[in-house]
């Protein structure tokens, strides 16, 4: 018996069920996404901004430009690099790193499976991390989990 480092090459029938899975979560996410698409991706490109198709891990749309660079900077919780809605990432056109991408697909991957409700189950987490002495991002479990798909990239 041959013992290889690689898996076999998946049947067309085994992949089939985490397309679906895919599909569900995108439709599961879909009114975020098209709030993110009506708000960032259409100015975005009016004003010489740029769209990407993200395939993996997890599908998404990177919005990157001027628009979403004054987005972040100014964003009323601080400046940031980049952030999720749906399964559109909005970045930085300077300083996205491979670790801040997989960061906030982890958050794409967290919409796909709370669905429209994420924003404020994710609001309600950062509420109990600060109503137990905790901070509200740091301690969220949401950006805990996020952090650590970053570690494990």
């Amino acid at each position: 018996m041959r013992i290889t480092a690689h898996s076999p090459p998946a049947r067309s029938w085994q992949v089939l069920p985490s397309r679906i899975g895919i599909l569900l979560g995108i439709l599961w996410a879909l009114p975020l996404t098209l709030l993110g698409a009506l708000l960032l991706m259409l100015p975005t490109l009016l004003l010489r901004g740029r769209i990407d198709i993200v395939m993996r891990p997890t599908p998404a749309l990177l919005v990157r430009g001027p628009l979403a660079d004054r987005m972040l900077e100014g964003h009323p919780f601080g400046a940031m690099c980049a952030m999720a809605i749906g399964h559109i990432v909005i970045a930085q056109r300077q300083g996205l790193t491979a670790r801040i991408l997989t960061h906030e697909l982890a958050h794409v991957r967290q919409a796909a499976h709370w669905g429209f409700a994420f924003p404020v189950i994710y609001l309600a987490a950062s509420i109990w991390a600060f109503l137990h002495g905790e901070d509200a991002y740091w301690n969220n479990c949401f950006e805990v989990a996020a952090r650590r798909a970053e570690q494990e990239a």
